[in-house]
């Protein structure tokens, strides 16, 4: 949130949109910054949660390819790991591009390439030893790293000045529920024999143990961060 917070010049007094709000976590963030910032998700159990979060704070239900909001209606739009799942990123950045005023800034982190992924990774390669990595949820923009991939995206929607920067990050937990009830949810591991299940969990803790410093998991990442203007 704070490399998109720079990135989108968020600060007191411009309206901000929060693309993929999801739980609504990230926009109190973003709303901290005194900006008056709204949330919109395409899952309405997501914008009732975050509306149950966040009472203070204005969560909308909508889809990103038709966003429920007028022309020019944001000075920035910011996108927390969202870009990367959507299936016509294309018609994305243009709606992007129709709701910001002139001069506006989109700002988005996705992953980039996936082998420097390594909460993913201990997954990833307990999910391939056990059963398929193609039967994973896949987006199209999904550990794109070649910049000409996004200067083309903003191209067609109007936007300029592409920055496209490399950044690390960490997850860091004091055990490895959140990322096995996390990922294993997300890859419907549920619907796979028990005995497959049982087997992709414990190979994914073994391949953990490396990451376990002083008691707690901190699994490197890196994403890349994504800034454009609207001319």
């Amino acid at each position: 949130i704070a490399l998109l917070v720079r990135a989108a010049g968020v600060r007191a007094g411009i309206r901000v949109l929060d693309l993929g709000a999801g739980p609504g976590d990230g926009t109190a963030m973003l709303a901290e910054t005194g900006a008056t910032v709204a949330g919109v998700d395409f899952s309405r159990t997501m914008v009732a949660t975050a509306r149950r979060r966040h009472p203070g704070l204005t969560f909308h239900d909508g889809d990103a390819e038709v966003l429920p909001f007028a022309d020019g209606a944001f000075d920035a739009v910011v996108s927390n790991f969202v870009v990367h799942h959507l299936a016509r990123p294309a018609a994305v950045f243009r709606e992007v591009s129709r709701v910001l005023a002139p001069g506006g800034r989109f700002a988005f982190v996705v992953w980039a390439s996936p082998e420097e992924q390594t909460g993913f990774g201990v997954f990833f390669g307990a999910v391939q030893a056990h059963h398929t990595l193609a039967a994973l949820p896949q987006g199209p923009l999904f550990g794109v790293t070649d910049r000409a991939v996004y200067d083309d995206l903003a191209r067609d929607a109007g936007l300029q000045g592409l920055q496209l920067t490399k950044h690390e990050v960490s997850w860091e937990m004091d055990g490895l529920e959140p990322l096995l009830h996390g990922l294993c949810v997300w890859g419907n591991i549920a619907a796979l024999p028990q005995t497959v299940q049982h087997r992709i969990e414990a190979t994914t803790r073994a391949n953990a143990a490396p990451y376990q410093l002083g008691g707690r998991f901190v699994f490197p990442h890196s994403v890349l961060l994504g800034a454009m203007t609207k001319s």
